[in-house]
């Protein structure tokens, strides 16, 4: 339970680094999840022993980082999506004794999900205000992060009945109950703590969407994490590395986010949580 504790707060330097680089520099932002984003693929692929496979690893790692920096240029995305597909099978056609198609899927889609998950986040910044997307991005991270805490923690003190003992044999029914309700509250709680302290410009926090993010926010990141404890399952690891004491690699941290982070962006384009003169 200590490396637990001690690990879970990772998440705070992450949260406070984001509002110092946000302040003074937007692109820095983007920067730092397209270098996370990266580092997720690059466990995910390590994880299946996929990494030192060049021609598969390259192209993969190519593609999170530039999508999540040049997503807005409309010519980009089909563009460099042609070519990170062609790559692949070009890795398969040329290396067909050593690539099959089975490695080429898993690195597609461990790359797809951890580039579009993260780079929701980084859309929801830079379509907002600088301290509105602080908010939406802090709210992001924190709310998965805190609502994983709350369920460990309602699950060792209330669990007794098992969510899914065979894909995660730890996680209960309380403790996922425990991490929805935590989960809603405290992004009800972030949302007062901006309004109070960092809104100045007459920004106004629509507590209702703000609940609804942190309700099915919650909910979704128990899919993210059992989603990517069962690929861990199927290739026969423990964790996507080692990065973090007590809860593995950046990928392992971020697997809630990933799922989550998309329900954030969908929420805000219909209704806005922030609105205001800046919102």
């Amino acid at each position: 339970m200590k490396t637990r504790i001690l690990s879970a707060v990772v998440g705070i330097p992450i949260a406070v680094g984001i509002m110092i680089l946000g302040s003074f520099y937007g692109i820095a932002v983007d920067i730092g999840f397209a270098i996370v984003a990266s580092m997720c693929v690059f466990e995910g692929l390590s994880a299946n022993k996929l990494d030192k496979k060049l021609t598969i690893s390259v192209p993969c790692l190519a593609f999170c980082f530039i999508f999540c920096l040049f997503y807005s240029y409309s010519y980009v995305v089909p563009i460099l999506t042609f070519v990170y597909v062609t790559a692949l099978f070009l890795s398969m056609i040329f290396n067909h004794e050593h690539v099959v198609f089975p490695d080429l899927s898993y690195a597609f889609i461990i790359t797809l999900m951890c580039t579009l998950g993260l780079w929701t986040v980084v859309y929801i910044f830079d379509h907002s205000s600088n301290i509105v997307g602080i908010f939406y991005a802090v709210t992001a991270l924190a709310t998965p992060w805190l609502a994983d805490a709350a369920a460990y923690f309602g699950g060792s003190l209330l669990g007794k009945h098992k969510l899914c003992p065979k894909i995660s044999p730890k996680k209960t029914v309380e403790g996922a109950v425990s991490g929805v309700i935590a989960g809603a509250l405290l992004s009800l709680l972030i949302g007062v703590i901006f309004e109070k302290f960092f809104f100045r410009t007459g920004e106004v926090v629509d507590y209702f969407a703000l609940g609804l993010f942190g309700l099915l926010g919650s909910i979704i990141s128990i899919v993210g994490d059992l989603s990517f404890s069962l690929i861990k399952r199927s290739i026969g690891v423990k964790d996507y590395g080692s990065l973090i004491p007590g809860h593995g690699g950046m990928l392992d941290r971020f697997d809630s986010v990933i799922f989550s982070s998309p329900v954030m962006m969908i929420i805000v384009m219909f209704m806005p949580i922030v609105s205001g003169r800046l919102g």
